[in-house]
């Protein structure tokens, strides 16, 4: 009886060896087979009706473990013999260890019954069943109902966290798509504008300085007809001189208007050519506010602007390109004012208007945030869409370029931020212009 019990373990030990270790050839695992042996494996496809059968689903197991080392141990959950010990049922819980990295391993589970025929003085293999076990609760989801809503709902959360990453990369793909396309164009018309620039430039000057010569001479001219004796003829020389006098001064007042439009072409096509520093945030803004302010009162149309500054302290350095951010902060300041200027001389009646200008520098999330407001008379709807778009102007005759936003806001995305127009034109008006910096 012991005999015949030691070589019934033995021969299922083999036979584990067989299946899981593909370590036996096939010519050792026939001896512990049955010819008729019939079994189900742990996929669909896997019913077996012969010893071919069984032959070919241990090749194709051996076949799947040929790159792993697959480790295993057996735990007996019950063994039975019957019919006078010529018939063994032997059940066992398997565990399957697999190493991975960092001395890591996959475990995972079989359930494995065997039936054995004792004939001939040897234990053969005539039925076997292997499952592997779904780690649910029985009491409420024995065929694993729940546990697979589970899991479809764990799936769909993944596809929609796949999505989401998808369409960010997607969105991100586009916004600097955009800018390239954006960058290309800038690049074209930058050198269109640089060659027209410079054709201009030089003819301009000749017109400038010639028109300053003549103004001289007219001077002299004048001096010298002082000398003479006062007739009708001399009075209407003098007046003939006077009016070209001030023609010329016209043709200096828009050729030097030119010579500022070709200027700013110029420094539109060329762009910033500096490294980026950090440097302190909010010091950098006051400075180029006051300078922008105090340039206004210096200039051609001086008003009384009171500036209020709420600028964030825990903002501390940030990286710009000093000499190009520092003309952000005086192209959107200048325009403030111009925009204020405008304003004031539409309500001159009333007493009730002060032009106020508001600075604030904050963080929102991941940006450094610089808000730029005045209580101007506002940007139309019809005009916001076009406001940054190069020789766009609303000033009117030769007061403008177009060009002052268009070069803000190209220095913004190349330092990785974006440029917002916000304004209202009813009762509370106000334009403001919010700069958005990563960190």
């Amino acid at each position: 009886m012991d005999t015949k019990k030691d070589l019934l373990h033995q021969t299922h030990q083999r036979i584990f060896e067989i299946i899981f270790s593909g370590k036996l050839s096939e010519k050792e695992a026939v001896k512990f087979i049955d010819e008729e042996i019939s079994g189900f494996g742990t996929t669909w496809d896997e019913k077996i009706l012969s010893k071919k059968d069984y032959l070919w689903i241990l090749e194709n197991t051996r076949n799947q473990l040929e790159n792993y080392r697959l480790e295993w141990n057996s735990e007996p959950f019950s063994y039975r013999m019957l019919a006078k010990d010529t018939v063994a049922v032997l059940c066992d819980d398997v565990k399957f260890f697999s190493p991975i990295a960092n001395g890591e391993k996959i475990e995972m589970y079989m359930r494995y019954t065997a039936v054995y025929e004792y004939s001939g003085g040897k234990w053969l293999l005539v039925h076997f069943h292997g499952s592997k076990p779904e780690f649910v609760d029985s009491e409420v989801d024995t065929f694993g109902i729940e546990h697979l809503k589970m899991k479809n709902e764990e799936l769909k959360e993944e596809v929609k966290k796949r999505t989401s990453q998808l369409e960010e990369s997607l969105n991100r793909l586009k916004a600097t798509q955009e800018q390239l396309i954006h960058s290309e164009k800038m690049a074209s018309l930058g050198e269109l504008t640089a060659g027209i620039a410079h054709e201009i430039k030089n003819p301009l000057n000749f017109v400038n300085n010639f028109s300053d010569l003549n103004v001289e001479l007219i001077d002299e001219t004048f001096e010298e007809l002082n000398k003479l004796e006062s007739s009708a003829a001399l009075s209407e020389a003098r007046e003939i001189l006077e009016d070209v006098k001030s023609n010329l001064e016209k043709i200096k007042q828009h050729g030097s208007r030119a010579d500022s439009i070709v200027k700013s072409m110029l420094q539109h096509s060329r762009g910033g050519n500096g490294k980026a520093e950090k440097v302190d945030f909010n010091g950098l803004i006051k400075e180029y506010v006051n300078l922008a302010f105090h340039g206004m009162r210096a200039g051609k149309k001086p008003i009384n602007v009171s500036i209020d500054y709420h600028l964030d302290e825990e903002i501390d350095k940030v990286p710009v390109i000093h000499e190009d951010f520092s003309r952000v902060i005086l192209n959107l300041c200048n325009n403030a004012f111009d925009a204020m200027h405008e304003k004031l001389n539409m309500t001159k009646a009333e007493c009730e208007y002060s032009p106020k200008l508001s600075i604030r520098t904050y963080r929102e999330n991941d940006k450094i945030m610089l808000e730029i407001e005045d209580n101007g008379p506002g940007i139309s709807d019809e005009y916001r869409s076009k406001i940054l778009q190069p020789f766009f102007t609303t000033k009117k005759g030769t007061e403008g370029t177009g060009l002052g936003l268009s070069i803000t806001n190209d220095i913004i995305k190349a330092h990785g931020g974006e440029l917002k127009v916000e304004s209202k034109t009813d009762n509370k008006t106000y334009s403001r212009f919010i700069v958005q910096l990563k960190k």
